[in-house]
């Protein structure tokens, strides 16, 4: 994997409208995106969703179409892109729970195989609304959770990111965690 320096300076140039510079960003992170969107259907049930590599590209689509993103580096990079991930998912839950109710049958057809079941649906959705109250609540709290959990980043990597010490990091960590779940299912952590 090329350095970071390396990578900031391919977002920069892909920024700047440089489209080989964003072929060879997307070519060079490919990996570690791919384990973005792993992280991000961690939990789904298998077969029951959009694979990983089907969740790249959609998110590849995605920056491609966006206008005027600013990305500062290369943390910042995959942190925006296990966002962009987690939007796909809900996106797609949201269009199933409008598909069990009857209103798109377009967006039915192109949900179905992405989100098979009302119950995969509610859980994405139910994690939605958890992690947006909890932005609410705090915004730190809300991107730590996204660096962990969607992203896959370690405590030390989320500190250096976040430009927090790990110890505060760790702590903060323990509260999201305690806060999702009473906020998903009722229970303390």
């Amino acid at each position: 994997m090329p350095a970071p320096d390396d990578i900031t300076r391919l977002i920069e140039q892909w920024q700047h409208g440089d489209k080989a510079a964003e072929d060879a960003l997307f070519e060079a992170m490919y990996y570690r995106l791919h384990n973005i969107a792993v992280q991000c259907l961690k939990g789904e049930k298998p077969g029951r969703t959009v694979g990983a590599t089907a969740l790249v590209h959609e998110a590849y689509l995605r920056f491609k179409t966006s206008e005027r993103l600013q990305i500062s580096n290369r943390s910042h990079f995959l942190a925006l892109a296990a966002r962009v991930m987690h939007r796909i998912l809900v996106d797609r839950a949201r269009a199933r729970q409008a598909e069990k109710r009857g209103n798109d049958p377009v967006a039915a057809q192109i949900t179905e195989s992405l989100i098979r079941t009302d119950a995969d649906a509610d859980q994405i959705l139910s994690v939605d609304r958890a992690l947006e109250q909890l932005s609410q609540q705090s915004g730190r709290l809300a991107q730590l959770v996204e660096l962990r959990y969607f992203a896959g980043y370690s405590l030390e990597e989320s500190a250096l990111v976040m430009g927090l010490s790990e110890r505060t990091v760790r702590r903060d960590w323990q509260v999201a965690r305690a806060r999702l779940r009473l906020a998903i299912d009722g229970t303390p952590a």
